[in-house]
């Protein structure tokens, strides 16, 4: 009788011993499944805009800078993260709304720091762009501004940087500023001679300039020497994601700056110079 009740104490405590180390798997395995941040119960929605080398399409493909960022954080964070292009104002409009939980590249102000969490891990530069001709005379902001026929263009709602802004202000008071709905408009009428001049950013122009065939055309001017850049973040939307998430969020894109990743990324598509001035964000 002792050997049997000795028995099943025995059986009893090895089918506990079985129990408790497959729960003790099985935490594990969820642990290591949740990764650094909060994925939340369903995929995460994510709107690219197309903007020079940070997205363009290629054979339907999404190819550019954010498409390989945004791959990163799948990687790290496993989380289910769907994708897709939506027009600018259409992304910020989604995001302000619920509709919309994250986009890249996305530029800070008063009104979306009321609906988004804004992670910088990169940076912009303004140029400007002149034709090679009119560029012989035109040098700085002051020198287009002094021919008052000459004509400057942008895109509509762009942050140009606080100096261009301040003399943009300017060339609208005197009906000199021709603004057009996105990037790609803008180039055209700028290859075509609409406007005489036009903003952009190394990652954008790089790109037009070689398709429109303007590299040896153009003139690229700094009208802005002590401009140290904008920051372009990850914008997570308050809707989705608490203050607690978005802390998250930041640890993982420092982890990524702080190990080389974007500046890696940067440099598929920029020459190494523009790559590490456009990860340096501190």
């Amino acid at each position: 009788m002792s050997l049997v009740r000795n028995l099943s104490f025995g059986i009893i405590m090895m089918f506990r011993q079985i129990i408790f180390f497959a729960m003790f798997i099985g935490m594990l395995n969820t642990a290591c499944m949740a990764g650094p941040v909060n994925c939340g119960s369903k995929p995460i929605s994510l709107a690219f805009f197309d903007y020079g080398l940070f997205h363009f399409n290629e054979n339907t493909q999404s190819k550019g800078i954010s498409p390989d960022v945004v791959k990163e954080l799948r990687k790290r964070t496993n989380c289910e993260i769907t994708s897709f292009v939506l027009p600018r104002a259409r992304t910020w409009s989604d995001l302000s709304t619920g509709h919309l939980d994250m986009t890249v590249d996305g530029i800070v102000n008063e009104k979306r720091k009321s609906f988004g969490w804004f992670i910088p891990y990169n940076k912009i530069k303004n140029y400007a762009l002149v034709k090679s001709k009119l560029g012989i005379k035109v040098r700085s902001a002051n020198d287009f501004r002094d021919h008052p026929k000459l004509v400057f263009g942008v895109v509509r709602s762009f942050n140009h940087g606080e100096e261009h802004e301040r003399w943009l202000k300017q060339m609208r008071l005197e009906n000199r500023v021709e603004e057009s709905v996105n990037i790609g408009i803008l180039f055209n009428k700028f290859m075509l001679g609409r406007v005489d001049a036009i903003f952009a950013p190394p990652v954008v122009y790089r790109k037009f300039l070689k398709e429109l065939n303007m590299e040896n055309d153009v003139m690229i001017q700094d009208w802005a020497p002590s401009d140290k850049g904008i920051l372009a973040a990850l914008v997570l939307a308050k809707s989705r994601f608490s203050q607690a998430d978005a802390k998250d969020w930041e640890r993982l894109i420092m982890e990524m700056r702080d190990d080389g990743t974007f500046k890696q990324i940067f440099s598929r598509f920029l020459s190494q110079s523009d790559a590490s001035w456009m990860a340096e964000v501190r």
